[in-house]
This record gives structure tokens, C-alpha cells and sequence, in this order.
């Protein structure tokens, strides 16, 4: 074999690799997004405090979700429509629900299709459509309506802020797109193939924010290692409307609630709503 002929075999078999992984990382990035092992979970446990009443919650396209709901004790005051992040379900909210509670909000645990054990397979359509059906639950039952969205949850509220107008708009470790956290959880892929070309789920945050007018708090933790700080700031940055920004020190991903963003929450939300009141 003539040395021409060997490496002209030797890069067809590099880009064929090269390639099935591509196609292989393209076909699985459903499951990266959305984790199975928390796609067959059983329906939303039962609320210890009793709190919180389980209501159903029907899209446009058919799908019936399971809710988590409390009217806030006051009838003018606001409820928090909270959405969950990617390897999450409601009950891993309830703290922060039980949290906005106790200072006289209510709530809505906004539940996503696909997710503690609900019908429907999650795409980024799907959870806009259970965003916009959980917001016109919530928009029922109180005058003022305020979103909380936390990582991949953070993606469903700023879209839903960019549709219908806001008491305010809260979040909690976003991401500036699917594509740019993917390029930092996945830098051995060689830049010549950008991330932005194999995602399909795009959900970027940072092509909308700027078009939301209700005020915005982004919050989230300096020692997150699955979304950068600086992608915060970055959704900062472009932000227009009237804006608060907070980086906890110490915090990760999955704390920047419990160790100071509840202080930041409940201080914004008394400014901005009680300018309302």
C-alpha cells in the first residue's frame, strides 16, 4: 500500500468515526437534556404540610399535567409559578413554594409532560406549551403573576415572558442557550463541528430576554460548574427592562436558593410588587 494511499484510508476513517459519533451525540440529546431516569418517576408525592393541593392542568395540545397549587392567603397578592429544572420534578421545589408561602404568595408547581410519571415525551415546543398552560392556571386564580424558572426551567419562563405580560421575572442559574452550555460540558468535541449545529432543543434565552418588559431578577451561584457565571452575566447584559442581579457566594448549581437566593427573591419581590400594590 503506497504511503499516498494509507493516509488518504486513514482520514476516510477518522471522519467516519468522527462522524457516527456526531450522528450518535445528535440521536441521544434528548436523554442529555432531558435525563430518563427521572422521565419514569411515579406522580408527584403528596405535600407532608398539607399545603399544597394537587390540580390538573390541560395544554392546547391535549396533555393533561399534575400541579402542585396554593392561593396566596391575601387575594391581591401574587402567585409564583415555579418551574423545575431538567433532573428535577415538582417536589423538588416545594421548599422554595413552601418559602413563598410563608411571606404570602402563592403558588403554582408547574409540572412539565414527560415528568413524574405525566403523558408526553419533553421537547422544547412540548415545555412552552405546558408553560403557557400553567401561567393561564395561575393568571386565573390571582391578579398578579410572577415566574420563577430554574435552569432548564429558566428557559420556559423567559419564553412565556416574551408572550403575555409579567408581575416580574425570576431566575435562577440560566443559561444563555442549550448550545453554549453544551460547548462548556463538552469540550473535547473539536471546534470545527459548532455545538449550535447539532442541537435541536434550542432554548435560547439570550435571543429573547431582551424583548421582556417585566422586571428581572437573574440569581444563581459562583461555583456552579454546570452552567458558568458568566452566562448569567452575559443574560444580564441584555437585558432591558427595569433588573437586579445577584451572584451567591459559595453556591452551586443545585443551592444558590438556600444559601442567599431566597433573600435576593423575597427583597426584589417586595420592591417591585409593592410599587404595584
Amino acid at each position: 500500500m503506497t504511503a499516498p494511499l494509507y493516509i488518504a484510508l486513514a482520514v476516510a476513517a477518522a471522519l467516519l468515526i468522527y462522524g457516527c459519533a456526531m450522528a450518535l451525540l445528535y440521536w441521544l440529546q434528548g436523554r442529555l437534556i432531558y435525563p430518563s431516569e427521572r422521565l419514569q418517576r411515579g406522580p408527584l408525592r403528596p405535600d407532608a404540610q398539607g399545603r399544597i393541593r394537587h390540580v390538573r392542568v390541560h395544554t392546547a395540545d391535549g396533555n393533561e399535567l399534575v400541579c402542585g397549587h396554593a392561593a396566596p392567603a391575601d387575594p391581591a397578592r401574587a402567585t409564583v409559578v415555579l418551574f423545575h429544572g431538567n433532573g428535577e420534578d415538582l417536589t423538588q421545589r416545594t421548599h422554595i413554594a413552601h418559602a413563598l408561602l410563608d411571606a404570602g404568595y402563592g403558588v403554582l408547581l408547574a409540572g412539565y409532560r414527560g415528568y413524574g410519571g405525566a403523558p408526553g415525551r419533553p421537547s422544547e415546543a412540548g415545555l412552552y406549551a405546558d408553560g403557557r398552560a400553567a401561567i393561564a392556571f395561575a393568571a386565573r386564580h390571582s391578579r398578579d403573576v410572577v415566574l420563577h424558572g430554574y435552569s432548564l426551567g429558566s428557559a420556559v419562563a423567559v419564553q412565556i415572558a416574551t408572550e403575555r405580560p409579567l408581575a416580574a421575572l425570576l431566575l435562577e442559574a440560566p443559561f444563555t442557550s442549550i448550545a453554549d452550555v453544551a460547548a462548556v460540558r463538552m469540550r473535547w468535541l473539536p471546534r470545527i463541528v459548532p455545538m449550535r449545529w447539532l442541537v435541536r432543543d434550542r432554548y435560547d434565552n439570550l435571543a429573547k430576554i431582551g424583548s421582556v418588559r417585566a422586571p428581572i431578577l437573574i440569581y444563581g451561584g459562583d461555583a456552579d460548574h454546570v452552567v458558568p457565571p458568566a452566562q448569567f452575566s452575559r443574560l444580564f447584559t441584555a437585558v432591558r427592562a427595569p433588573r437586579r442581579f445577584a451572584i451567591i457566594a459559595g453556591a452551586s448549581h443545585v443551592n444558590a436558593w438556600e444559601r442567599g437566593g431566597h433573600a435576593h427573591v423575597l427583597r426584589f419581590l417586595d420592591d417591585v410588587l409593592g410599587s404595584r400594590s
